[in-house]
């Protein structure tokens, strides 16, 4: 692997130095890899035939300019689909699976059919998108419409990594199916996929104003916290949907916390064994010993938020537990209430902020993560989040 390479390249062969985009510069390393001169990486073979040469780099010309006729991509799920270009029809039969992205880049008139996940869970997206009138393909947990997806002719679907082979199996093969997760708290690999999306709709300068956008807040966070010694950094305990079930800084909303001014308490415990999913579940006696000086607990926004009086209730119970009332975090007031919905896809960074201002508020006095989210939806979305992402909202 040569040096430039990201720890998420984007995923399309002709990205020969496996970094973040497409452009004279894998010309270059694929002219380097003929001469013997560079190693061959894994996305080189622009043109995927099995061989390093011209054609690649032609190939490569070709996708700078946005005339290429096919595009070979390496999806989340390692599986190699070649697209026909250009990418007309597409159906989304899995909320997460790229939809913001595609209506934040202005690709909303591509999408013919779209997951009654969607729909229902997150309908202010799919309002977004002006999809609430297009087909449904089902939900992926209960059960797909595959004769609908067919019957909408699409030139790609996209589906999760964890269902991908499982659609894939249930379709023709001249229908592509992309495992594209975006919906996912890493803000790096939410930049490789809108990265992708960019280049697969020819949407490049768009997918790289939101990027733009991502890493300004991105490098605002790691900036102020670099170097902050660990006594300059609160203890913080993260709790999931479920009571005593938490995340360290390498599994999911405990990746969005990482690295944000604070100490995670579970992080290098080694005292209880990982779930599949990178979650812990924990000895409310633990936790008490542990004395953290912030706690946050994940609940959902269309129950535990729907209101001020519902957030001030669901907090009280969680402040209300035995013996919390001598925990750190409750004697200062720093328990928070969030939605998971900050932590993933784009508003990743929205949920960054959150945590940062939580843990520092000192340090990111300046910083309005509520303002950021609206910067956010008003910006690339076109419409207001109609929902709370946490309670209290920061000073």
């Amino acid at each position: 692997m040569p040096a430039v390479a990201d720890d998420y390249p984007m995923g399309i062969f002709g990205n020969a130095n496996m970094d973040d985009t497409i452009d004279e510069e894998d010309i270059v390393y694929v002219e380097g890899i003929i001469d013997g001169t560079n190693e061959v990486t894994e996305l080189a073979d622009a043109n995927y035939d099995g061989e390093i040469d011209e054609d690649d780099i032609a190939q490569i010309e070709l996708i700078i300019d946005g005339e290429e006729k096919e595009l070979t991509i390496l999806d989340d799920a390692e599986r190699i689909v070649t697209l026909e270009m250009p990418l007309d029809r597409a159906v989304l039969a899995r909320m997460g699976c790229g939809d913001e992205a595609l209506i934040a880049m202005g690709v909303t008139d591509k999408v013919v059919g779209v997951s009654s996940g969607l729909k229902d869970y997150r309908p202010y997206i799919a309002k977004a998108g002006g999809w609430m009138d297009l087909p449904s393909v089902g939900y992926v947990y209960t059960e797909l419409d595959y004769e609908k997806i067919i019957e909408l002719n699409p030139d790609i679907v996209f589906m999760s990594a964890q269902f991908v082979d499982e659609v894939d199996e249930k379709i023709p093969d001249t229908i592509p199916v992309i495992a594209l997760t975006l919906d996912v708290p890493e803000t790096q690999k939410v930049i490789s996929g809108l990265k992708t999306l960019g280049v697969m709709f020819g949407k490049e300068s768009e997918a790289d104003e939101v990027v733009n956008w991502i890493q300004k807040y991105d490098t605002i966070i790691e900036e102020r916290t670099k170097d902050l010694a660990p006594e300059e950094q609160p203890t913080f305990y993260i709790e999931t949907y479920d009571d005593w079930v938490t995340y360290g800084s390498d599994a999911w909303d405990g990746k969005a916390a990482a690295e944000c001014g604070g100490r995670n308490i579970i992080d290098g415990i080694g005292l209880f064994p990982p779930g599949e999913n990178g979650e812990y579940t924990v000895d409310p006696e633990w936790v008490l010993e542990q004395n953290p000086d912030v706690i946050f607990r994940r609940v959902r926004a269309q129950t535990d938020l729907v209101s001020e009086e519902t957030a001030k209730t669901r907090l009280a119970e969680l402040e209300a537990r035995p013996g919390w009332d001598e925990i750190s975090a409750v004697k200062n007031g720093r328990v928070y209430l969030y939605v998971a919905e900050m932590n993933f896809a784009i508003p990743n960074i929205i949920g960054r902020c959150y945590f940062a201002k939580f843990l520092q508020p000192e340090l990111f006095s300046d910083l309005n993560p509520r303002e950021i989210a609206d910067e956010y939806w008003n910006t690339f979305m076109g419409t207001e989040y109609p929902e709370m992402y946490v309670y209290p909202e920061p000073s």
